[in-house]
């Protein structure tokens, strides 16, 4: 990119109101991660792919849960903590 381009968008930032920036920011998150052509499990760690090893034997072996059964745990789970 020309520094005449990053010139300019330079300025339209700097004349934008302040409470646009963050959009602005986000945006540029989002045009970075678009134009990202990296496979992401590329880049899971070594723990991270055991955890997804053991969900894959979990699953195989039966322990699973239906949504409505791990909607129910998770609400159970939370009345007990607050009471």
């Amino acid at each position: 990119m020309s520094s005449a381009t990053i010139s300019k968008i330079s300025q339209k930032i700097k004349s934008l109101p302040e409470n646009l920036l963050q959009e602005v920011d986000q945006y540029i998150d989002f045009l970075k991660y678009k134009n990202d052509q990296s496979d992401w499990s590329e880049s899971i760690s070594d723990d991270e792919l055991s955890l997804i090893e053991n969900g894959k034997k979990d699953i195989e072996e039966g322990r699973v849960y239906s949504h409505k059964e791990a909607k129910q745990k998770i609400a159970d789970y939370i009345k007990n903590k607050v009471h």
